[in-house]
């Protein structure tokens, strides 16, 4: 993997869209013997770095956990040996899943998460969240779930709202970028993330990536949307016409 493959490399589009890898998932194998020489690593040279250490026996956990903090909100996590995993402590050579997660708009080339991911290879894709950013603000946004049976809403007063849409491959939130992240700019700012997971996609056989439009959510602006019933209002002919013919269709379907 090159390194300048996780930094903040924003497009933006005709549309005033700006897309971005909002958080990366990542994947490989290593055996307990190399995994013990990043543990001494981080704790003779970034001790102070480890914000939270745990090891866990859930069955869709992983039994080692480190939260790293290289900085004020910056943090990246890592698991090791996922406890599905039949584990063999004296065959030195077997390996065992290796899983770090973090967010390249924040951490960028930071020292530490970029020592882990040199000191493996075989990185495959887990999953990505596509980060879309508008300068709309959310309550002026429309948009339909689909076929997705589940949303939750978050309401903190006024424009400061989120929605969670669907579970699993393909969910998505969106949020008030601006409020969550208290950002000081002039306008509004609200984000789509769109979580797209894959099976072990081998990174080193990546060229490009192309997300179905099938994930993305239908977005539209108040200010376009209108209804029948606005239009007629304003314009007693069309009234009229729209009347004649549900009143036609309405007798068809009775007879």
């Amino acid at each position: 993997m090159k390194l300048d493959d996780l930094y903040f490399r924003p497009i933006k589009t005709k549309t005033n869209v700006t897309y971005s890898i909002d958080m990366l998932r990542l994947k490989t194998y290593v055996s307990y013997f190399d995994f013990k020489e990043l543990e001494t690593f981080l704790n003779v040279y970034f001790k102070d770095k480890i914000k939270k250490f745990w090891c866990s026996d859930r069955p869709m956990c992983f039994h080692y956990n480190y939260l790293i903090e290289v900085g004020e909100g910056k943090t990246f996590y890592f698991g090791f040996m996922h406890n599905n995993e039949t584990v063999s402590f004296h065959k030195d050579c077997k390996k065992y899943n290796f899983t770090i997660e973090f967010n390249p708009n924040k951490l960028k080339a930071n020292f530490v998460l970029c020592h882990v991911l040199e000191s493996f290879g075989d990185w495959r894709l887990r999953s990505f969240d596509l980060a879309l950013d508008i300068p709309v603000n959310i309550m002026d946004l429309i948009f339909d779930i689909g076929n997705r049976r589940k949303m939750i809403t978050r309401s903190y007063g006024g424009d400061n709202l989120s929605y969670a849409v669907g579970e699993g491959n393909g969910r998505y939130k969106i949020y008030n970028k601006k409020r969550e992240s208290e950002l000081e700019i002039t306008g509004n700012l609200t984000r789509i993330e769109v979580t797209l997971e894959y099976e072990d996609f081998l990174i080193a056989d990546m060229k490009y990536i192309e997300v179905d439009d099938g994930y993305l959510p239908e977005i539209f602006l108040n200010e376009y949307v209108i209804s029948l019933s606005d239009v007629t209002q304003k314009d007693s002919t069309l009234n009229a016409l729209v009347y004649a013919v549900q009143h036609r269709l309405s007798n068809k379907k009775f007879k």
